[in-house]
C-alpha cells in the first residue's frame, strides 16, 4: 500500500458519499479511492473482506463517525 496515494485519494473521497456509512466500519481499497465493504461489526467486515477475495493486510479499515460525534483517543463524545 502506498500511503501517500491512499491519503491523497481518501481526502478527495466525496463527503456526502462517506456520510452514508456513518456509524459503520468501512474497508478502503488499497489506493483509498473507494470503499470495498462496510458493516456495523469489525469481525463481520473482516470476514466479508476475506470472502470477497481481498487480502486483509492490503485493506485499511476505519470507523465513520456520525456528523455530531467527536472521536477522542478511541472514545466518543456525542454533542
Amino acid at each position: 500500500m502506498n500511503m501517500q496515494e491512499f491519503l491523497k485519494n481518501r481526502q478527495q473521497f466525496c463527503p456526502d458519499e462517506l456520510a452514508k456509512y456513518a456509524g459503520k466500519f468501512v474497508a478502503w481499497s488499497p489506493d483509498g479511492s473507494r470503499i470495498l465493504a462496510s458493516d456495523d461489526d469489525e469481525f463481520r467486515l473482516d470476514a466479508t473482506i476475506k470472502a470477497s477475495g481481498h487480502d486483509p493486510a492490503d485493506v485499511l479499515v476505519s470507523f465513520v463517525p456520525y456528523p455530531d460525534e467527536v472521536i477522542l483517543g478511541g472514545g466518543g463524545i456525542v454533542e
